[in-house]
């Protein structure tokens, strides 16, 4: 609909997408992207520049708009979204909920009639879900755009779509649905934390900061073994950066311990086979071209031979669907497909510590299901110690022993 296949990718097998009568791909880019803007899935790929400020100016550029026009538009989106103290933040800094806020910012920037917006809302937490969806509503109603979401979580739609329409990927169509199939979304279960004694990792006295900020002050915990945790939060508190400091990525004040022995001690080759992280981007965990070379190498390596069995990896393939693309190139997968495949390569591993960083982000309601309960079942039986990172809570708290939160620069056990 972007007018970016064929040329980038991809073939047309029938039929046309016009835009006020005229083919969108005999559109020079920067004519179609006036009337048309995407949001990627993956909003890193839509980065060119180094700031917020420099990568909405270079957008609207493109648009050859006069630089007045383009030094009001950036304030003023960036006023309308609350991302004014961002401006002169680097996107590298900025967490995965963050970078998409501002991709968003860049598209509502362009001015387009059109929006198309893919999975905007993965890795954003649940109030700046609201605010967006708010946001995107009353640019609706207010200046006629044409808005058009593809989202696997349906919270947070109910009185705010106009057409709701589902993928029949058996009779390849795309049907338009009733509504009530929103009302129909369930509530997710409170957890009810209770932590098992027994724990061979944990931190003491740890902190870390990023940039002049201190994201956690002073703190001390142990995960307990055989159970699954969920470490909540907003977006930009700084979850993914203590997995970055449990997994020594980056420097950090106090000790991270394992088995009571200081692990700053421990060779960071022989860390990597005790802590394991499933990245918030797929991409970033791929080391072989193919899913099955992907698979293959993990299973070479597991920590736990005589679970992995070819026999146990090849039921886990068929539960998560993957069976059919074990040969395509791993880069080239769809989102969903890409984080089933690095969940189940890190599985594989089965490094005594798992640490997942939003591993359920672009999944449908059926494969969210399967790989939650594939962790899960994994978890017990090789009796790991995890942590999961997620904004998605229905499907998922059913199945969490505590949660962990993380605000005010602190980490506190919820419900219980």
């Amino acid at each position: 609909m972007a007018g970016l296949y064929p040329e980038y990718g991809g073939k047309i097998t029938a039929g046309t997408i016009k835009l006020n009568g005229q083919s969108v791909s005999t559109l020079v880019p920067y004519e179609r992207a006036k009337h048309i803007a995407m949001l990627f899935q993956n909003p890193s790929r839509q980065f060119a520049m180094r700031t917020v400020k420099e990568q909405l100016i270079f957008a609207l550029e493109n648009l050859q708009l006069s630089p007045q026009s383009i030094t009001d538009l950036v304030t003023a989106t960036l006023h309308q979204l609350g991302l004014e103290s961002f401006k002169d933040r680097q996107l590298l800094t900025l967490s995965g909920g963050e970078q998409q806020r501002v991709a968003l910012a860049t598209v509502i920037a362009m001015g387009s009639d059109i929006i198309l917006l893919d999975e905007p809302f993965a890795n954003v937490d649940q109030n700046g879900r609201r605010t967006l969806l708010t946001d995107l509503k009353n640019m609706q109603i207010t200046q006629g755009k044409t808005i058009f979401i593809s989202d696997h979580d349906l919270t947070g739609y109910q009185d705010l779509v106009d057409h709701l329409y589902e993928v029949d990927t058996v009779q390849k169509n795309i049907n338009e649905i009733n509504q009530t199939r929103l009302n129909s979304v369930t509530r997710e279960t409170p957890v009810h934390s209770k932590l098992n004694a027994a724990s061979v990792f944990g931190w003491h006295d740890l902190s870390f900061t990023a940039a002049t900020r201190t994201l956690l002050t002073p703190h001390s915990f142990h995960l307990p073994e055989g159970q699954l945790g969920l470490l909540s939060g907003a977006n930009g508190i700084g979850k993914s950066t203590l997995f970055a400091a449990l997994s020594h990525q980056i420097n950090y004040q106090g000790q991270v311990l394992y088995k009571n022995k200081a692990s700053e001690r421990i060779r960071i080759k022989q860390w990597a086979r005790i802590v394991g992280l499933v990245f918030q981007n797929s991409t970033d965990q791929f080391i072989k071209l193919t899913a099955q070379d992907e698979i293959s190498l993990s299973h070479q390596n597991t920590l736990q031979p005589h679970y992995w069995t070819e026999r146990r990896i090849k039921s886990a393939v068929r539960k998560l669907h993957l069976s059919e693309v074990m040969d395509h190139v791993s880069y080239q997968l769809s989102g969903g497909q890409q984080k089933k495949l690095q969940v189940l390569s890190m599985l594989i591993m089965s490094q005594p510590i798992l640490l997942l960083d939003e591993p359920l982000a672009g999944l449908d309601a059926v494969s969210l299901k399967n790989v939650m309960e594939l962790v899960r079942r994994t978890v017990i039986d090789l009796n790991l110690s995890s942590l999961i990172i997620s904004h998605q809570r229905i499907g998922v708290t059913e199945l969490i022993d505590y949660e962990l939160n993380f605000a005010n620069q602190a980490l506190t056990i919820q419900g219980g």
